[in-house]
């Protein structure tokens, strides 16, 4: 079975995500934080995929981190670093444009704009 980790800090969209995953027959891990991502950075090899949202608080370890970059970017940035071949789908309420990481530009990643339609097929068609 194939393996998803979530990473949203959002505990609504968490459950609904969860369900049209798990209901599209993949296994989902949810983490709720940077902290959490972060203390398990070396587990996340056993993942297929990592769907990583771009806005949440910054935890203890990314205080001190470029305010200019978003919580989620920051975390790819670390994801991306120990693992350049992991793929991530990104989503965000924020636009694209504004980041300071051009994902288009990046490779094995794919963005999705929330909010999602009420089945989120646009994320589940981006599941291997």
């Amino acid at each position: 079975m194939k393996k998803e980790l979530l990473i949203e800090d959002d505990r609504f969209l968490i459950d609904d995500l969860r369900t049209f995953i798990e209901f599209e027959g993949y296994g989902c891990e949810v983490y709720t934080g940077p902290d959490e991502v972060l203390d398990n950075l070396n587990g996340l090899a056993e993942f297929d995929v990592v769907i990583l949202d771009i806005m949440m608080s910054r935890g203890s370890y990314l205080q001190e981190e470029d305010p200019t970059f978003e919580t989620g970017e920051l975390l790819y940035l670390r994801i991306r670093e120990k693992y350049p071949e992991l793929q991530i789908i990104i989503i965000s309420a924020k636009n694209f444009a504004d980041m300071q990481i051009n994902f288009s530009l990046e490779d094995n990643v794919a963005t999705i704009s929330k909010p999602f339609d009420s089945t989120a097929s646009e994320l589940i068609k981006r599941l291997p």
